[in-house]
């Protein structure tokens, strides 16, 4: 891997537009995930339109000296804000190329902007086609969503078969019962496979989500797994979360995984405790397995930020303001103690800035580097209202200038600093060298 990917995330952080008023949402662009060695093993990388809408995610895992990618792109239609595409793509690291192998389009939406009908689908090489994969429609009363039928499609008769059946009861507005239904080919019918229940308290907070499947032998519905929620009666934050799968063979709940939240006086996480289940003694660990430690910028508060879709209920349940660091251990049973285990680091950008190009500025550049007094900007490329920032490489800003191609540099320290120029044509980023 590239140091520079590193470098990059520094960049897209805390340092830019500081004193941004909270009116400028800060966007999670980056998340970067270090051993306890201090190696990135994967990183996420989120990009969105100027309106905040999540439009591409990229995700790289380096593992064994390869990397490994994957690349999620959402296209939306320009007139409703509706989504029309989810394109899906893996990253071949030998040709640094990316092939869509798998979308799914949104064919269908109601006065209200609910789903009607979606449809994917998957690249074959062989024929060097699309080939159709599954198709869902959805049915609403009140606007709720009633029910949802899911199909498969056949290619040897080129034709949509039934595949399963998803219905929802609500009571008093909240989901209390999921019901999954199978086709029966034979019979032309559905038939029920499993359940899922939700229960809430008094504040609407879900407490229990269970599952059950129809075991066809005994015709019954057995239990099978259930996540038990606990709150804090006050502040209605979520303080314990367990899982549990069912024993058939001694009918009873046994427990699998648990974690416990506590929180700081800002209302964020503060540790958060994993245990195991111990079925030799029928108890949790008194030890965790894991423990995650969260650091926070309290000057910028949950609302005020923009999170991708698989941050945002993660987010929304245990933080009130803007994470900037997950720190988490591992217990190590020889030592009986926590040590270092991985570092969860999370990178921002102002709204502000994110509806420029984000191709590269290849023709642009910056000399002479390394560099003792002025540093100049050059290129055959046209720049737009373009802005400069050098970057300690700790992350902190330590110069910024506008439409400027000379710029004096002589207040900085020798060492290595970090550049990125911004202009609506697109983006430069480097290693700049002060002596």
């Amino acid at each position: 891997m590239k140091k520079i990917t590193i470098f990059n995330l520094v960049i897209l952080t805390l340092a830019f537009w500081q004193g941004n008023a909270q009116t400028d949402p800060h966007m999670l662009t980056q998340v970067v995930k270090k051993d306890n060695t201090n190696t990135v093993f994967q990183e996420q990388n989120y990009a969105y339109d100027s309106n905040g809408k999540q439009i591409q995610k990229i995700q790289y895992s380096y593992v064994g000296g390869n990397t490994y990618g994957s690349k999620t792109v959402w296209i939306y239609d320009n007139s409703t804000g509706y989504i029309n595409e989810i394109d899906f793509y893996n990253y071949d690291s030998s040709t640094n190329t990316w092939t869509m192998t798998f979308k799914t389009e949104y064919l269908q939406y109601d006065s209200n902007g609910n789903i009607l009908e979606e449809q994917s689908s998957y690249y074959d090489n062989t024929a060097s086609a699309w080939v159709f994969s599954q198709k869902a429609t959805y049915y609403y009363n009140a606007g709720v969503l009633d029910y949802l039928e899911r199909f498969y499609y056949d290619i040897t008769t080129s034709t949509w078969q039934n595949q399963s059946k998803e219905i929802y009861t609500y009571t008093t507005g909240l989901l209390t019962l999921k019901l999954n239904q199978q086709w029966d080919s034979v019979n032309n019918s559905y038939f029920d496979t499993g359940k899922w229940y939700y229960t809430y308290d008094s504040n609407n907070l879900l407490t229990e989500k269970r599952f059950e499947y129809f075991d066809t032998n005994t015709s019954t519905w057995v239990n099978s797994q259930k996540t038990v929620n606990i709150y804090d009666p006050v502040t209605l934050y979520k303080t314990v979360k367990e899982e549990y799968y069912w024993d058939v063979s001694n009918n009873l709940w046994i427990g699998n995984s648990k974690e416990v939240y506590n929180y700081d006086s800002n209302g964020n996480m503060s540790t958060m405790e994993a245990f195991q289940f111990d079925s030799v003694n029928n108890t949790w660990n008194s030890y965790p397995s894991n423990v995650g430690t969260g650091t926070y910028d309290n000057s910028v508060d949950r609302n005020n930020l923009g999170l991708p879709e698989d941050y945002s209920g993660f987010f929304n349940i245990l933080f009130n303001h803007k994470i900037d660091l997950l720190h988490l251990t591992q217990y190590n049973s020889s030592t009986s103690s926590q040590e270092p285990f991985q570092d969860w680091e999370f990178y921002y950008t102002p709204l502000s800035v994110l509806g420029v190009n984000t191709s590269e500025l290849t023709e642009v550049t910056i000399y002479p580097n390394p560099v003792s007094t002025t540093l100049n900007i050059e290129g055959s490329e046209k720049l737009t209202d373009y802005k400069i920032f050098i970057y300690d490489m700790q992350g902190k800003q330590v110069l910024y200038r506008t439409g400027q191609n000379q710029i004096n540099v002589q207040t900085l320290k020798p060492g290595n600093y970090i550049y990125r120029i911004i202009a609506k044509e697109g983006i430069k980023n480097g290693v700049m060298i002060k002596n």
